[in-house]
């Protein structure tokens, strides 16, 4: 289960990222735009535990919505 956490931890700095610089560049984005770039990046991820796929396209969905509100946040 590490693995996984630590892949959230690398996507949730990449939205980190992307948010401070759009602000940089004077473009305002939103959660949702960000949860949208989010799922760009995270389009091939397919994590699995014990050969248990984890993502479905809702779950995919979700995942990069609560990645990108808690970039959002602690970028607020």
């Amino acid at each position: 289960m590490l693995p996984l956490v630590a892949k959230l931890g690398e996507y949730l700095n990449k939205a980190f990222d992307h948010y401070v610089e759009m602000q940089a560049n004077g473009v305002e984005i939103d959660a949702d735009t960000l949860a949208t770039f989010m799922a760009d990046q995270m389009e091939s991820w397919d994590p699995a535990i014990s050969g248990k796929k984890l993502l479905d396209p809702t779950t995919r969905k979700a995942a990069c919505r609560f990645v990108a509100g808690v970039a959002f946040n602690l970028a607020k």
